[in-house]
């Protein structure tokens, strides 16, 4: 009896547990519909791109980045906060698609989009010297063009946006991996850290970072925790039904031991009865045996014979009460058979009647569930239609299937939402608009034409730029690598282009080897040998294209005296073509130049020029 409280006890909890998991699960089917509802509607984009996307009019509209996209969950965070705002920009085949869908949005007063033109956005990239540093590191994970997979028209749509942005374990990594490349490109964590260029930083907790990625992997996570919480439901169940299953073993059990226990008892009861007859029987004989010695004896009284028959009447009227009492054990025993009978039955039926509660409480779980999605679908039934479920039932009838029927409900959403509310005053409209449509579309043929001449200028230009920096750099290239050999008396120099097939948007890079070193980047010069580099850069392009006057302002501050020697000596070389006007705190630099000035204060308060010429006392 005690094991099976236990047994009912342990159900009731494993039975709460159920109901808590169901209303989970319904909690999380409620969330897991809405979220559906809203990646299908494109709810979590802006109104202006939502109505682009649904507008079947406008030609060559691909879908906004994030849609076009496939992205680890690991990665998901990084990705999202280096696009940012870039997620719902749209992807078109041209501009010429682009323009449409920006008149589109003007004439209807919807609001702005961005568009990403297939035919003219260029991807970018990082250089391969930068990519061998960074494979280096222990902290760079990839370039977050590498971390997406998207279709193979897009490559340059996603290489624009991700291919020069580099992906990073931590914070302390990115800002390792960014001083290793001066901070020239972004750099993003998987928290979601930013390093932008020049090294400012982005960081913390985002309020609302919801988008079309994040929206996807929560849909995916409540599908993992719906088939979990399914999961976890099922083998409750099971343990309920394995509960019940040794439940009504124990009390087919106890059915038993409490039957045998009743026919024992009763078996028991019947030996003391037997016992307690030969007792009396044993009596009955002695005390005959003593009459009849009495007899014998002639001692019996008239008294004592009297007694001995009343004896003897009473013996047999309990010789018959002896037998209605067997009669009356014989039935008590017939009933509490039946009565077994009866107890058996009542807790097989029992054991029915709980499996049928346990279904009545599923099937209300059910309806609580069917309950809250009817309540759903009829407010969408009159907040988007204007009915009533009765009213639906009288006029319409569902007479396909019901995904296509869903399917094409969007697409008549989409078309309606196209037409926008009926004008009457159209057909003036039209009139207005059609006299002005003519008047823009001769403007837009001027603008064309206006547009190709600049652009033939722009090509022209480009040209002619391309050919002048290609020239003056080499030029001073050239007068880098000598000036660098005369000032350090050796070793080599030169200038690099970063991008030399884009020579328009290409950096310059200064590559320097002082005499008796191995050295290629200039990072890695002393201060004095910075210095000096800059100083041969500067004479370098002075020497390509000399200019009437030039003002230096400390700039052999960090070099050692020999040093300022060859500095003023190669400086004087260009007397002849140049002024210079040089402010220096060095005492060697003052013995090269011909006339110093100087300001002094002899009274508080009172400045006063005083110059030297040093050209008199030279000569």
């Amino acid at each position: 009896s005690a094991e099976i409280n236990n047994v009912k006890a342990n159900r009731s909890n494993i039975e709460q547990q159920l109901n808590d998991k169901n209303r989970k699960l319904n909690y999380l089917n409620n969330k897991i519909d809405n979220l559906k509802e809203i990646i299908e509607n494109n709810n979590s984009l802006p109104s202006s791109v939502r109505s682009i996307l649904n507008n079947n009019r406008l030609n060559g509209i691909h879908d906004v980045i994030g849609n076009l996209i496939e992205i680890d969950e690991k990665y998901s965070l990084s990705i999202s906060t280096v696009l940012g705002f870039a997620v719902n920009n749209i992807v078109v085949d041209n501009e010429n698609c682009a323009k449409s869908a920006i008149n589109y949005l003007k004439e209807n007063n919807i609001g702005r989009a961005t568009f990403f033109p297939l035919n003219i956005i260029t991807p970018k990239g990082i250089e391969t010297s930068v990519l061998d540093l960074l494979n280096k590191e222990s902290g760079f994970i990839d370039i977050a063009s590498n971390l997406v997979k998207y279709d193979a028209k897009y490559h340059n749509i996603i290489s624009n946006q991700l291919g020069n942005v580099i992906v990073a374990k931590d914070i302390d990594s990115a800002n390792k991996i960014a001083k290793g490349i001066n901070y020239r490109y972004r750099i993003v964590t998987l928290d979601g850290e930013l390093l932008h260029v020049g090294g400012s930083l982005t960081g913390g907790k985002s309020l609302n970072n919801r988008n079309i990625i994040t929206d996807k992997y929560e849909l995916e996570n409540l599908l993992i925790e719906q088939k979990n919480m399914l999961r976890d439901i099922s083998i409750i169940e099971n343990k309920i039904n394995e509960i019940d299953t040794t439940l009504a073993l124990l009390e087919d059990k106890y059915y038993l031991i409490n039957k045998n226990k009743i026919s024992v008892s009763e078996y028991i009861i019947n030996k003391n009865n037997i016992i307690k007859d030969n007792e009396l029987n044993l009596n009955d004989v002695m005390l005959e045996i003593n009459s009849v010695n009495n007899i014998l004896n002639n001692t019996l009284t008239e008294e004592e014979s009297k007694i001995i028959n009343e004896y003897y009447e009473v013996c047999k009227k309990k010789d018959i009460i002896a037998s209605e009492l067997n009669e009356l054990m014989k039935e008590k025993t017939n009933l509490n058979e039946s009565l077994d009978e009866y107890e058996f039955v009542f807790k097989k039926e029992n054991s029915s009647y709980n499996a049928k509660s346990n279904e009545a409480k599923e099937l209300e779980i059910s309806i609580n569930r069917m309950d809250v999605k009817l309540d759903n679908l009829l407010v969408t039934l009159n907040e988007t239609y204007n009915t009533t479920y009765e009213n639906a039932i009288l006029k319409y009838k569902l007479e396909i299937p019901e995904n296509v029927a869903r399917t094409k409900v969007n697409k008549l959403k989409r078309d309606l939402n196209e037409i926008g509310v009926v004008n009457l005053a159209s057909r003036e409209e039209y009139e207005r608009v059609s006299v002005r449509y003519e008047f823009l579309t001769t403007q837009r043929e001027d603008l064309y034409n206006a547009e190709n001449t600049l652009l033939d200028i722009i090509k022209e230009m480009d040209a002619i730029m391309k050919k002048e920096l290609v020239s003056s750099f080499e030029i001073i290239n050239k007068n880098f690598k000598e000036v660098f050999k005369e000032l350090f008396k050796g070793g080599n120099a030169s200038l690099v282009l970063t991008e030399p097939n884009n020579i328009l948007e290409t950096g310059i890079e200064i590559e320097a080897c002082p005499p008796g070193k191995s050295l290629k980047s200039i990072s890695l010069l002393s201060g004095g040998e910075k210095t000096f580099t800059a100083i041969s850069l500067l004479f370098a392009i002075l020497k390509s294209r000399p200019v009437p006057f030039s003002i230096l302002d400390e700039v052999e501050a960090a070099l050692d005296e020999s040093n300022v020697s060859a500095f003023c000596e190669y400086l004087d070389k260009f007397k002849d073509k140049t002024q210079f006007i040089l402010i220096t705190h060095k005492k060697k630099t003052m013995e090269y130049m011909d006339t110093l000035y100087g300001i002094t204060m002899q009274e508080s308060g009172v400045s006063k020029l005083v110059s030297v010429k040093l050209e008199d006392i030279k000569e």
